[in-house]
């Protein structure tokens, strides 16, 4: 069973903290070589979010041990863990790389802080999670390095934190050109909602055109508020929404160069 089949399963309320308790099961079984017990996996849980600021950001993270021993009995049923004498476990080295594999997947969303914690997790821990799947011959230990390499974690955050900032920058941009000429339809008596087909015809960056069309939008809307979309909305938004998100992106890629050594 994929492990994060697990954690969403036996520890539904904790989804959106996957990260720091995947690292969590992660760091018990690297520093219990005679098996972990729940409430060290609990500690690191404690710990990392800590760690993350979440005590004050976004207080609430807790695990109880019944969530703990519920989520490592699938685990050692889908073979990722051993259960050994006196309610402790060990990750089998299937399950390490599972853990590994999932905590630092590319594809995944997560918070800022979230990435920061996995890279620190690797580039102080990866010998040690390592050394949990060495075996001669075998290319797990391979794997979980190359996993774990903190500079790839940081630049594939990079990335995605990229192509993000090319959508917001070219909505920001694009926000006071487009109120400028819906101005100019309604000048020439357009309406709104001749304004609207307008800025169809311009290539509006509007990302819901296939749930409901711009024009079908507007004419929902009541008359004052039609008018303010199409005089003030959109640069609105520009001004107090993208371009603030597009600094905030700015700053998180600048920061993960800075830590990526790049």
């Amino acid at each position: 069973m994929h492990p994060d089949t697990v954690i969403h399963r036996r520890a539904n309320s904790l989804s959106s903290w996957q990260a720091p308790l995947l690292a969590a099961l992660l760091a018990a079984d690297a520093a219990a070589p005679t098996g972990f017990r729940a409430q060290d996996t609990r500690f690191f849980f404690l710990l990392f979010t800590n760690w993350m600021g979440d005590d004050h950001l976004r207080p609430g993270a807790d695990l109880d041990a019944t969530q703990i021993r519920r989520a490592m009995v699938h685990l050692t049923d889908g073979a990722l863990a051993a259960a050994i004498p006196g309610r402790r476990w060990s990750l089998t080295r299937e399950g390490v790389v599972h853990l590994v594999d999932t905590l630092t997947d590319p594809r995944a969303s997560r918070r800022f802080e979230e990435v920061v914690l996995i890279a620190t997790v690797a580039a102080s821990y990866a010998d040690t999670i390592a050394a949990r799947v060495r075996t001669p011959g075998r290319a797990e230990e391979r794997r979980v390095r190359a996993r774990l390499d903190p500079r790839a974690i940081l630049r594939a955050e990079r990335q995605r934190l990229g192509v993000a900032l090319a959508d917001l920058e070219a909505r920001r941009s694009a926000g006071p050109r487009l109120a400028a000429t819906a101005r100019a339809a309604l000048a020439e008596g357009s309406g709104a909602p001749g304004a609207a087909a307008e800025l169809e015809a311009h290539g509006l960056p509007y990302q819901l055109h296939a749930m409901r069309p711009l024009r079908e939008l507007i004419r929902s809307l009541p008359e004052p508020l039609q008018r303010f979309e199409m005089e003030h909305g959109m640069e609105l938004r520009a001004r107090w929404m993208f371009a603030p998100l597009c600094e905030e992106l700015r700053a998180r890629i600048g920061i993960l160069e800075r830590l990526g050594g790049d």
